[in-house]
């Protein structure tokens, strides 16, 4: 594309917007200051944006510090349930008259 073609497309969008003042006037801060409600609807929701993505990753973390957690202990050695040490079992002696060979 060239920069003719290009600069002509750019024009093309924006001339509307020149055209029409009245969509360049609808922000979203243009009418807060009208009513309480609407302050209040726009403080809400500025807070609810600003801390979501905060609690997000808040949560992130801490699922991530339980699970490695969890694996460490899962792969740590663990004791055996009778701290008492056991004998090794011992076989009967074989006598060699019952053997038969």
């Amino acid at each position: 594309m060239t920069a003719r073609i290009r600069n002509g497309l750019a024009g093309l969008l924006a001339a509307p917007i020149l055209w029409l003042p009245r969509v360049g006037w609808a922000c979203a801060v243009c009418s807060a200051g009208r009513d309480d409600e609407t302050r209040v609807a726009f403080i809400l929701t500025t807070a609810l944006l600003t801390f979501l993505p905060l609690g997000m990753i808040a949560g992130l973390l801490l699922w991530l510090r339980r699970r490695a957690r969890r694996l460490e202990a899962d792969s740590a050695p663990r004791p055996r349930a009778a701290a008492r040490r056991q004998e090794p079992k011992r076989l009967a002696p074989v006598s060699p008259a019952s053997s038969s060979l």
